[in-house]
This record gives structure tokens, C-alpha cells and sequence, in this order.
């Protein structure tokens, strides 16, 4: 009889934690719910071209905090390589945590998403999403555009569904967690100052987002 190593044991039942169904999800006292003004929030993009995707706070039924969701509601061009971005340069993040809500709601080429952090503009920060199609989470650094992957883990997080993405960033040290259960580890100093928080999503993956939480050295303005 094959008798699997406690490595691997452990690992399969990290794998069972994060990706359980996590329709249980509290909300977070200080958490942004997208039910007040969203001042200072902007649709953009990276690469691909046309116009940026259109992004709106609405009701929802599923809303951990509610009434209200953030929702990309139409990709609005055809590009498969776009990334859709809805940020903010007013809250200013270095170090510390950033936590969100995510539920893959739709999409054919891709689903899912992520937060966004240390955002420099539409072509430079940090991300890290997970995708229910590719059964993957995944962290990248942005750089003049282009995206590099710094680590990845195998998923098997269920779409239409709440999975609750943290990531960790201290100087050059990048941790990143799924319904609370650590995946992601990686180092990189690409960018190392201050920055805009926001969130993410590819090409037609219509995604909606509960509560943002940032907490260590952010900074509102």
C-alpha cells in the first residue's frame, strides 16, 4: 500500500481549507463594503486596446457587508491580453495587509481577479488573483506593462462563490493567502515605494468584490 509523506498530506488538506465553498464569510469591521462614496476610484487598463471596462457599486443579494457589491459589469473591448483596473492613489500602501472579497461571477477566456497593491499607475504594481478556469492562484509583479509571475499554487476554488484573498507585503517579502490558509510565498524588490490600492480582473472575467481592508502603513489622503 502507497502511504503518501505528511508533506504531502499537509499539503492536500492546505488545498481542502482554501478552496472549501465560503458562502460563511463575515465581514470585517473597517472594511471598504463599496456602500459609500467611491471619490477618487478609477477605471483603467493595462495593454490591449479600446476603451477601459466599465465598473459599478450595486446591490447584491450575496454582499458579505451589505447592500452594496463592486462589480466589472462590462468589458467594453475584445482584447484577451487586457487587464481591467479599478484603483485608487488615495489610500498609500508600503508595507502591511491587504485583504478582499472575491466571487468569479462569469467569463469565457478568463475569470476571478485580485487585489491590487503598491499601484505606481496602470502599468506598474503588484497583483494577485486567483482563477476558478486555470484551478490557480497566482501572484505577478507589473512592470512597463509587462507581467512576471513570482509564485503560483494550485487551486480548486469553486466560481460564484466567496473567496477571501490576503496578501502580505513587508519590504521585500510577499505572502499571500486564500480563505486563510497561506499559498503564496516570493521576494522582489521591483517596487519598493509607497502606492495606490485597487483591484483586478483579465480580458471578460466579470467579477465582483466585498470588502477591502488595508492595514499596516497605509495612509488615506
Amino acid at each position: 500500500m502507497k502511504v503518501c509523506s505528511p508533506f504531502v498530506v499537509g499539503s492536500l488538506l492546505a488545498l481542502f481549507a482554501a478552496c472549501s465553498s465560503t458562502t460563511t464569510l463575515r465581514p470585517i469591521p473597517g472594511a471598504e463594503g463599496f456602500d459609500g462614496d467611491l471619490a477618487g476610484w478609477r477605471a483603467d487598463s493595462t495593454g490591449g486596446s479600446g476603451p477601459s471596462a466599465s465598473w459599478a457599486a450595486h446591490a447584491d443579494d450575496g454582499a458579505i457587508s451589505a447592500p452594496n457589491v463592486l462589480s466589472l459589469q462590462a468589458q467594453n473591448h475584445g482584447a484577451d491580453d487586457r487587464f481591467n483596473l479599478f484603483w485608487t492613489d488615495r489610500v498609500r500602501f508600503t508595507d502591511g495587509r491587504i485583504e478582499v472579497a472575491v466571487r468569479a461571477d462569469d467569463g469565457a477566456v478568463d475569470q476571478g481577479g485580485g487585489p491590487m497593491w503598491r499601484v505606481q499607475d496602470a502599468n506598474n504594481y503588484y497583483v494577485c488573483r486567483f482563477n476558478p478556469l486555470e484551478s490557480n492562484y497566482r501572484v505577478y509583479v507589473v512592470k512597463d506593462g509587462v507581467r512576471r509571475q513570482l509564485a503560483t499554487a494550485l487551486v480548486d476554488g469553486a466560481a460564484g462563490v466567496w473567496h477571501r484573498l490576503e496578501v502580505q507585503h513587508l519590504g521585500d517579502r510577499i505572502s499571500c493567502w486564500m480563505n486563510g490558509v497561506e499559498l503564496l510565498s516570493a521576494r522582489d524588490a521591483t517596487i519598493a515605494g509607497e502606492g495606490g490600492v485597487g483591484l483586478w480582473t483579465k480580458a471578460d472575467a466579470r467579477t465582483s468584490f466585498d470588502e477591502l481592508f488595508v492595514s499596516g502603513s497605509a495612509q488615506r489622503r
